[in-house]
């Protein structure tokens, strides 16, 4: 089993790095004998395929992970496709094998981007407890304020959370592997009975496959596909039209951190591929990682365009003419003499753009602004507020009108 997740490891990474349509992933859940994305009928074909001899085994052939492939696997995948297993295998984030026993009906999301994405496919009821990072969003995460809070993102409340004996606990895949496994060891240990699970919710190169396995593992795979269709379909628009975008077309890009301007993403990070999706090229795309930038290096690499993303500013309780905020965060680029002559500056193509929209599973609207601002021509019809309007509403269950309420980009897009 080593072998298969190096393989799988391999197949991420090689999808991190190119770009590829939104729809296009493999789901990694044991039983989708056949590689694509869903675990349906054709499996069970396939794997009768497998167990004739006339189809060659593949690395999620053995659906029940029992070392075998036999007839308890077809009964595996006949159950995964009538939501009656009781236990489903699957990689995590990291590329780990995880068991989850099933049916899952009390969770608690440490990952505040899990709890998001189960509110998105309709099982925030199920939530039981989350960490203060969902707590401290009220505005954004009203029905979570009478649920359980387990503390720290990064290092919850383990004996909260072993009391209220939630069925899974979800955490970050990838963000902090060490904390993660500590999280997994000690649950385990404790209570055998609550599974575990690492998934980010939050990258770009594994957003739909995330929602995907949440789907499977609560038995929401139906209202997990459709928002998964609608976010396909609007990001795969995106990207049938970058992708004829040629490499001299496309706009050197400068990113800002969270709450320094001079720190930005190289490649392999969530901004950078972001960048990318929405047919930017990113300046400090030769980096990899989270990179401290010396101003001298941004002003030779000359940026058509600035874009900061900052933490704690606007978002959705401000009147949505309330700009104060993003426009001292602007003064705040261009009061720099050093970036006087960058190109970025001189065109006054320069953005700023509140967390509520590039943070967690929200990114993808910061890539459809980004769309919208780097290739104006391209994307006329492209309206990021429309599309914004409807994940809260349709996805979100929440009662927010844009129309009225809500700050996140400056300068607004009708004077962009």
């Amino acid at each position: 089993m080593k072998l298969l997740v190096l393989f799988l490891s391999v197949f991420l990474l090689a999808s991190a790095c190119t770009p590829i349509m939104a729809s296009e992933y493999l789901l990694q859940i044991f039983g989708n004998a056949n590689m694509d994305d869903a675990v349906d009928e054709m499996d069970i074909d396939y794997l009768k395929g497998v167990i004739a001899g006339t189809n060659p085994v593949t690395n999620l052939s053995d659906a029940n992970y029992d070392g075998k492939i036999d007839d308890q696997d077809l009964e595996q995948i006949e159950n995964i496709i009538g939501r009656k297993q009781t236990k489903l295998v699957l990689l995590d984030s990291q590329g780990s094998v995880v068991t989850v026993k099933t049916p899952v009906e009390s969770i608690i999301a440490v990952n505040r981007n899990a709890a998001e994405a189960l509110r998105t496919i309709k099982a925030a009821d199920k939530i039981i407890g989350v960490s203060d990072t969902a707590l401290n969003d009220r505005s954004y995460f009203p029905e979570f304020l009478n649920v359980l809070n387990v503390g720290s993102g990064k290092t919850p409340d383990f004996e909260k959370i072993i009391e209220q004996k939630p069925d899974l606990v979800v955490y970050y895949g990838t963000q902090w592997k060490t904390d993660y496994e500590t999280l997994n060891d000690t649950l385990k240990k404790a209570d055998p009975d609550i599974s575990v699970i690492g998934l980010d919710c939050f990258k770009p190169e594994t957003y739909v496959e995330d929602i995907t396995k949440l789907g499977y593992i609560v038995g929401k795979v139906e209202e997990a596909n459709e928002f998964t269709d609608w976010y396909n379909e609007k990001m795969d628009k995106i990207a049938e039209i970058v992708k004829d975008i040629p490499q001299e077309a496309k706009p050197r890009v400068y990113e800002g951190g969270r709450s320094e301007l001079y720190k930005t993403g190289g490649s392999g990070t969530s901004s950078h591929n972001a960048i990318v999706m929405a047919g930017g090229e990113n300046i400090f795309g030769d980096t990899d990682g989270d990179v401290n930038v010396d101003p001298e290096a941004l002003v030779q690499r000359d940026p058509q365009f600035i874009v900061w993303k900052i933490s704690n500013i606007g978002g959705y309780s401000l009147e949505n003419d309330n700009f104060s905020e993003f426009i001292e965060k602007k003064n705040e680029i261009l009061d720099h003499s050093e970036l006087a002559n960058v190109s970025a500056i001189r065109s006054d193509n320069v953005y700023i753009q509140s967390a509520d929209i590039f943070f967690g599973g929200r990114y993808f609207l910061s890539v459809i602004y980004m769309a919208k601002w780097f290739h104006p021509d391209l994307f006329k019809d492209l309206d990021p507020e429309a599309i914004h309007q409807e994940y809260l509403t349709r996805f979100q269950n929440l009662d927010y009108d844009l129309d009225k309420n809500g700050v996140f980009v400056y300068p607004p897009l009708e004077e962009s």
